[in-house]
């Protein structure tokens, strides 16, 4: 594509485009910057490269930023203009930030995967979620001023009072506990425990998979970048 594209282009291409842009002819621009008409021919013709005095003249004519002028251009006229010191400080510039944004990169993906890894594990060995369940279970609910464990040891005939309740906890209470109720108070007493397997558990460790995963692919996908 020719200068009015949207590939990169030398100087001289790119000057004679913003000349033309302003519909100003050669001795305008030539009188705008100070410069000679020949000496500014030279430039658009790619026979001669600006100062850095004149460089910066051309950016201010235009109202252009160092960076957005390079960023336009193609490789070979950057490499030509890196004697310029604005311009090499400007490449300098673009390298540290690109070894600081790889650096973060690489940090993020391994904190990614340092993440995942950590949540497969909290998942296997069900740090958030107990597999074991402790089953306890109430005869009935027991009014003020009765011993807490009436339905355990009396000998009285409370068959007209059993109100069975199952309760099941996740931390073991221990062999007996109370709590109140409407009316009174219950006391439950342990009765069993067995395993079960909360999705929760599948849940954190699939999250860390994920995770994982995708720290995984950003280690990788650096790697490749840093080769290219």
């Amino acid at each position: 594509m020719g200068p009015h594209g949207d590939e990169s282009m030398n100087l001289g291409e790119k000057l004679r485009q913003l000349r033309q842009e302003k519909n100003l002819t050669q001795p305008e621009l030539a009188e705008t910057l100070g410069i000679e008409q020949s000496y500014l021919s030279k430039l658009e013709n790619g026979k001669s490269l600006p100062s850095a005095d004149v460089l910066k003249r051309i950016l201010d004519a235009f109202g252009l930023g160092l960076e957005q002028l390079i960023a336009e251009l193609d490789d070979a006229t950057r490499n030509q203009l890196r004697h310029l010191p604005e311009v090499a400080e400007h490449f300098s510039r673009q390298k540290l930030q690109l070894v600081s944004n790889r650096k973060r990169w690489l940090l993020g993906s391994a904190l990614l995967c340092a993440l995942g890894c950590a949540l497969i594990y909290a998942g296997a060995v069900r740090l958030f979620v107990s597999d074991v369940v402790y089953g306890y279970q109430s005869g009935g609910i027991i009014l003020e001023g009765e011993s807490k464990e009436i339905f355990l040891r009396s000998r009285e005939n409370l068959t007209n009072r059993l109100d069975q309740d199952y309760l099941t906890s996740s931390q073991y209470r221990g062999l007996m506990f109370n709590i109140p109720v409407d009316g009174g108070t219950r006391t439950y007493r342990f009765m069993e425990e067995h395993k079960t397997d909360p999705w929760q558990n599948k849940a954190v460790a699939m999250l860390g998979v994920f995770l994982a995963v995708f720290g995984l692919a950003g280690l990788g996908l650096e790697r490749r970048l840093t080769r290219s």
